[in-house]
């Protein structure tokens, strides 16, 4: 309910003039509730970081199932500022989302991100990789994760 609660009033408080998302960095100044949602979250990390990894992974991969609607659409962006504010949660997650990371999730993600305007696609890679400067646990994971992706093994001639 934290999340849910959390991600409405991004939606709410996040929508530029023009009706686009603001992107991590930028939000955290307009959105009244996101501190207290890092915060109630960061409690519970304690007792129940399990089913809050859970939650986070599940908001994240329903984000990206087709025609979805507003508050859907901008879980990606909030995550990522989630991620910004608490390293915590980013480290909760992180490992785990590198696993989910598969061709046919980065199609969607790819699909997902792809109308919009360049600026704010440059926005949400720079708040990735400070994100992955920020890991310290899995960051070999990670970078493998990148290598793997940038140049498959099937596409590597032995020279």
């Amino acid at each position: 309910r934290v999340l849910s609660c959390g991600l409405k009033d991004f939606c709410a408080h996040g929508a530029a003039a023009g009706g686009e998302l603001l992107f991590p960095g930028a939000a955290d100044k307009r959105v009244p509730k996101i501190a207290s949602v890092v915060g109630i979250l960061g409690h519970l990390a304690a007792r129940h970081s399990g089913s809050i990894k859970q939650e986070l992974l599940r908001m994240f991969h329903e984000s990206l199932a087709p025609a979805r609607e507003a508050p859907h659409k901008a879980a990606v962006p909030f995550l990522l500022q989630l991620a910004v504010m608490s390293p915590p949660l980013l480290g909760t997650v992180s490992s785990e989302l590198v696993d989910s990371l598969k061709p046919a999730v980065l199609n969607q993600l790819h699909q997902h991100f792809a109308a919009l305007p360049r600026e704010d696609l440059d926005s949400m890679v720079g708040v990735v990789v400070h994100l992955i400067c920020q890991t310290s646990a899995g960051a070999f994971r990670i970078l493998q994760f990148l290598v793997n992706t940038a140049m498959p093994a099937s596409v590597i001639t032995p020279p």
